[in-house]
């Protein structure tokens, strides 16, 4: 058998799709995305961009934290079309009524476009999130040039925020176990998350510090290591850096344009 897998004994894992795009490409989809979305008011271009952003969460895989950007979300899109609808500065017509209340077609469909533009940038942003790891873009950053340092401060700012819900977590636990905070209520909630709010972002940040001393310790920011290559093959990268780069750019260009000529 000449199967080099059999030979050195290890099992092939088979890539899934979104595996072998890059984490470069994936955020130019992004951007090209929130582009498209706030370069048109078409209601139904909206509707086909959401489409696609969801197809692609639902075939890629699905994680809580989208869930729950998703229900914030939607929470303040309602809110935009209670307020939109009812004091738009350009309100004209009556869509509807409740309770003597009118509801006006120009800032429910402000609102609506606001709102559809919000899903894009959550649901764009919730597929890069489930289907890139940090340390897959630490590992590529490096390897397309950057410095060790530069990308240890983008990724640093990337673990702010799932470092801080964790220990936020963590002492919200102990705080029922100890039952010293019950949090029935949203006050009580907002009660118990104020108190330790400044200690939280001081142990947040030390914990940052602490991990980049043990990486200067380990030698990570030798301008002489050895960076690890990369296990995965990406495909069709530079045409897709050229592609999405490109469209991001007639995309800025016509906004530009439209704008200066008053469309």
């Amino acid at each position: 058998m000449t199967d080099q897998t059999l030979i050195s004994g290890a099992p092939r894992v088979k890539l899934k799709w979104y595996q072998v795009i890059d984490p470069i490409t994936k955020l130019l989809f992004i951007l090209d995305m929130t582009l498209l979305s706030f370069a048109s008011t078409n209601l139904l271009l909206q509707a086909g961009l959401i489409l696609v952003a969801t197809l692609l969460l639902l075939f890629s895989k699905l994680s809580s934290i989208t869930f729950k950007a998703l229900g914030f979300s939607l929470f303040m899109i309602g809110t935009m079309l209670i307020i939109q609808g009812l004091f738009y500065s350009r309100n004209q017509t009556v869509l509807f009524s409740v309770l003597g209340v009118s509801f006006y077609k120009e800032g429910m469909i402000y609102a609506t476009t606001l709102g559809c533009r919000v899903l894009v940038i959550i649901l764009t942003s919730g597929f890069f999130m489930v289907t890139t790891s940090i340390s897959e873009n630490a590992a590529y950053l490096e390897l397309s040039g950057l410095s060790y340092k530069t990308v240890y401060v983008l990724m640093s700012v990337c673990y702010i925020l799932p470092e801080m819900m964790r220990n936020m977590r963590k002492i919200q636990q102990a705080q029922k176990v100890r039952g010293t905070n019950p949090q029935k209520t949203l006050i009580q909630k907002l009660k118990s998350v104020l108190p330790v709010l400044i200690p939280l972002v001081i142990k947040t940040l030390d914990q940052s510090m602490a991990r980049s001393i043990s990486l200067q310790l380990r030698g990570f920011d030798n301008p002489n290591r050895t960076v690890r290559t990369s296990q995965r093959v990406y495909r069709l990268s530079r045409t897709l850096h050229i592609g999405l780069t490109g469209l991001a750019i007639l995309l800025i260009g016509w906004k530009i344009w439209t704008k200066i000529n008053g469309l």
